[in-house]
């Protein structure tokens, strides 16, 4: 009890201590305040005798030189008054900063104070506590009122305590705002001399330093990295992602084979569940030239990011081999190449959305024509209904308007030949079957049905193949491309020579060396691209096998006789070729005709040139 006394005492003297100081201040500053008010008096009184002398003098026009000397001694005392009192401002505001700290100390003296107060409190609190058990309740009665009241008080001063440190937190938010407000300032200072960090520098003015520049445009390039390993890292999710759907598609395929396979032997001429064969087709032209398309435009954005590319390293290289020059020549090629160089990243950027966009696409016609394939194997298996002419007449048309715009490229091999039945024996002709019975009026018919339909299965199957094979070439040319730029880059960045210099801009080369890893990632996806592509043109080609088979089990010859071949193909042979208008074509087949073969060998050569004819 006796040290809390003692603790409260101390506190009071200190209080009273501080409070007597702050009088005293507030009373100084109020001296000053007077006095100052009544310099500003005499000063006041003295500027309205001299206003008055002034309107004398400029009424009389007579000018008094006694008036002058003592106006010029009052300013000369002015001014000094006015030093003084700045001056003494000035030791004002130093005596209450150094009292404001040594508050700020005596604050945390008392804190440190209150913590001891506590704890001490706390400790006679157990003290209390293990005496009150022992006494009887009446005392323990009075000592807890006595206890409330002195916890009511040091609540109080507690409480004073939390409004003096609000008052100190209040001071210091208001010194942080001027701070704020002077570093705003400075904030716009920069900015109307330097200019702001997004907004792109005007291409006519300098725009600060060279360093600050090179700054800002190692940080954008930086951006523009980041935004390619962005763009890079969704592609090889994407790549997962098709890969995975391209694994399920083979299982589902082998699945499939299997359980045809299983099944019994399909008949020669089925129906199929599916859309027509011409419709597949043209669905997969239209796929591939919109492909085709989308390569060619890559092609030239490359071309245009490799021309960027080497206007940037030549006036890098600029930069670097010409170190010795005057700051005025610096200045004059900074104000023009910034801009420039501006330019060049925004348009980066541009193409670097463009073909990550580019990528998808393709990425996703190469999924729509897996499944086309896919589907149209699938129908080949069981067999294709029979097309309209209509449709036969759209997609001729469409494989001339494609003939047409495809003049530039080279041409693409045709079919030299027929399909199938050459090697064939002329005993397996010479059998009759269950079709030597009929009327030759029906069996034309339906040999003409699916001639027809073949045909055209194989007219749709080698325009697929083509654009396969032109997109293939692109994608080539492509890869190419991407190569040399590879090499370029890297060689660029190899044969950098080591001054000191270059080691001062070693961020510079740094940012350099990833163009060649960016590159590296695009021709790998174009070279993936290039192995689907090929797969691709394996299925088409297995898809032409099937056909071939198709066509070798659908050709009519093996089910006529020879008496109704003959009367049946060479009065149509004739006809075909008196309107072809081919002597030596004639004179061949007259030879043919009455040399010593047999009829069977005879008729298959007659039908065979009715059908390169025809085709």
């Amino acid at each position: 009890q006796d040290e809390l006394d003692e603790l409260r005492a101390e506190m009071e003297e200190m209080r009273d201590s501080y409070l007597e100081e702050d009088v005293y201040q507030l009373q100084e500053l109020r001296r000053e305040l007077d006095r100052a008010n009544k310099n500003c008096r005499i000063l006041q009184y003295r500027l309205r005798k001299a206003e008055q002398k002034s309107l004398k003098v400029a009424q009389t026009g007579h000018v008094d030189g006694e008036l002058i000397r003592s106006l010029e001694q009052d300013l000369k005392v002015a001014k000094d008054v006015s030093v003084r009192l700045h001056h003494e401002l000035e030791s004002v505001e130093e005596k209450r900063v150094k009292a404001e700290d040594e508050n700020e100390i005596l604050r945390q003296q008392i804190i440190e104070v209150e913590v001891s107060k506590q704890t001490l409190q706390n400790e006679l609190d157990k003290l209390k506590e293990s005496s009150l058990k022992r006494r009887g309740s009446r005392e323990m009665h009075k000592e807890k009122k006595t206890f409330t009241q002195e916890d009511s008080a040091d609540l109080k001063c507690q409480l004073q305590f939390a409004k003096e440190e609000a008052a100190l937190m209040r001071k210091k938010m208001a010194k942080l705002g001027r701070e704020k407000d002077e570093l705003e300032q400075e904030l716009q200072k920069y900015k109307s001399i330097y200019g702001d960090v997004d907004s792109p520098l005007p291409t006519g003015e300098a725009g600060g330093p060279p360093s600050t520049r090179e700054a800002e445009l190692k940080l954008r390039l930086k951006l523009v990295e980041e935004e390619a390993n962005i763009l890079g890292r969704k592609i090889v999710e994407l790549e997962v992602e098709n890969r995975g759907i391209k694994a399920e598609m083979e299982d589902m395929r082998c699945q499939y084979e299997k359980e045809c396979l299983s099944r019994d032997h399909i008949s020669s001429i089925p129906t199929s569940p599916y859309g027509d064969s011409v419709e597949s087709a043209t669905e997969l032209r239209r796929h591939l030239q919109f492909v085709e398309e989308e390569a060619e435009l890559l092609r030239r954005s490359i071309s245009e990011i490799e021309d960027h590319n080497k206007q940037l390293t030549n006036e890098l290289n600029k930069f670097k081999f010409e170190p010795g020059q005057e700051p005025s020549w610096l200045d004059d090629t900074a104000s023009k190449y910034g801009g420039t160089l501006q330019e060049e990243l925004k348009t980066a950027r541009l193409q670097i959305n463009e073909l990550s966009g580019k990528v998808m696409k393709l990425q996703y016609e190469n999924r729509v024509l897996m499944s086309n394939v896919q589907r149209y194997d699938l129908a080949s298996h069981l067999g294709l209904r029979t097309s309209s002419p209509r449709d036969s007449d759209a997609d001729s048309d469409a494989g001339k308007k494609e003939s047409d715009s495809e003049e530039g490229r080279p041409p693409q091999p045709k079919r030299e030949g027929p399909i199938g039945g050459e090697s064939d024996s002329e005993e397996v002709y010479e059998k009759t079957s269950g079709f030597g019975s009929g009327k030759p009026s029906e069996v034309s018919d339906l040999c003409s049905t699916e001639l027809t339909r073949v045909k055209e299965d194989t007219e749709s199957l080698i325009n697929i193949k083509r654009e396969a094979e032109r997109l293939e070439r692109t994608v080539e040319r492509l890869i190419t491309d991407m190569d040399s730029l590879i090499y370029d880059a890297k060689v660029h960045v190899t044969s950098s020579p080591s001054t000191e210099q270059d080691l001062k801009n070693g961020e510079e080369r740094g940012e350099d060396k990833h163009e060649p890893e960016v590159l590296d990632t695009i021709n790998s996806r174009m070279k993936a691209f290039r192995k689907e592509l090929q797969t691709f043109l394996e299925k088409v080609d297995h898809i032409g096998e099937g056909l071939k088979e198709q066509m070798e089990d659908l050709s009519p010859l093996p089910h006529l006789t020879e008496s109704s071949m003959f009367a049946f193909f060479f009065p149509l042979f004739l006809f075909f070729a008196f309107q072809m208008f081919q002597p030596i074509i004639l004179l061949i087949l007259i030879l043919v005709l009455f040399s010593s073969l047999s009829y069977a060998t005879v008729f298959k050569l007659v039908f065979l040139f009715t059908l390169f004819f025809v085709l």
